[in-house]
């Protein structure tokens, strides 16, 4: 690959030095949409999350339409505290810091045998 050539004058100079400024212009708002594109994806899953889990709520127990806002969160706040709740929450928190995601230990995988390097399992579903 050739080496670009260096600006002999002033005039190159500036020409040069505008053309990066453009340049990096463009790559700062590419990167402020990818932020946006993002920000919005993320508030989609967000919203879906709270839409599906309010659904799920409303279900089962169909006294949380006639609460006021109040009510409902002080129903809520007892239901997540009580004991069975936390005792389930802490079971899955120990599940969940058991179970490492394949995507994420995906890397870890090397050579021709799937075996992963960090947890020497023989297979990449156990």
């Amino acid at each position: 690959m050739p080496k670009k050539k260096l600006p002999q004058t002033i005039e190159e100079c500036n020409a040069e030095l505008e053309r990066t400024q453009k340049l990096l212009q463009q790559y700062e708002n590419r990167n402020k949409m990818l932020n946006r594109k993002l920000s919005a994806e993320k508030r989609k899953e967000r919203n879906h999350r709270i839409f599906l889990f309010g659904g799920f709520m409303e279900s089962i127990v169909p006294e949380l339409k006639t609460m006021t806002e109040d009510e409902g969160k002080d129903f809520l706040y007892h239901i997540a505290k009580s004991t069975e709740a936390q005792e389930y929450l802490k079971k899955r928190a120990e599940e969940v810091k058991r179970i490492i995601p394949l995507v994420t230990r995906a890397h870890f995988y090397t050579g021709e045998i799937p075996v992963c390097a960090l947890c020497e399992a023989d297979s990449p579903d156990d």
